[in-house]
């Protein structure tokens, strides 16, 4: 995985978080600058750890399956982007628990239920050689990808806040068919390149 595609990987993963604070924002007439960007880093935080604790607990299981592991990554990319595409259809939101989102109880469980297929995606990530930058080291590789997925994913939380401030549209679920379609693009691209 370079840059590139790491990127692309951050954006596909980001849209949960991006439809959470869109509607979250939406139920926001008036909040605190601080509250909003603790929300969103809360969100990119959870975002950024998830995949580096799938990532180290595949990476112990890659040996035994390496002859496979392009299948194992297209597979659960497939699985997560068929997910996203399906709830954007569904057009429900069940991340968002009742109550004040931006109290910080509440803020850690969006945090963590929108980055559950972060974790997946960490493992997907496991069987997949990381190129981020120039060094032989997967974990500093792990650990830039990491940043990566928590800087997309603050962005785009601070993006949806904002965004759900100012309209009431359905861009949230338009998103996650987004997210989900660039998560089964990166599997495909990874299935062709082993492939050929």
């Amino acid at each position: 995985m370079d840059f590139i595609t790491l990127l692309l990987f951050a954006v596909g993963l980001c849209f949960d978080s991006f439809a959470v604070s869109l509607s979250c924002g939406m139920s926001c007439c008036v909040c605190a600058r601080a509250r909003l960007v603790r929300f969103a880093a809360v969100l990119g935080l959870c975002q950024g750890l998830m995949p580096f604790i799938g990532w180290g607990v595949a990476t112990n299981f890659r040996t035994v399956i390496e002859a496979y592991d392009h299948w194992v990554a297209f597979v659960l990319l497939l699985f997560l982007g068929g997910k996203m595409i399906w709830e954007s259809f569904r057009g429900e939101d069940e991340e968002q628990p009742s109550g004040n989102p931006f109290a910080f109880g509440r803020n850690l469980v969006l945090g963590v239920a929108t980055s559950i297929d972060a974790l997946v995606a960490g493992i997907a990530m496991a069987f997949l050689p990381l190129t981020i930058i120039p060094s032989p080291s997967q974990l500093l590789n792990m650990l830039v990808a990491v940043f990566m997925i928590a800087l997309v994913t603050m962005i785009s939380s601070l993006t949806g806040l904002y965004l759900g401030r100012r309209s009431r549209g359905r861009l949230g679920e338009r998103a996650e068919l987004l997210g989900g379609i660039i998560l089964i693009l990166i599997g495909v691209k990874v299935l062709v390149e082993h492939l050929s």
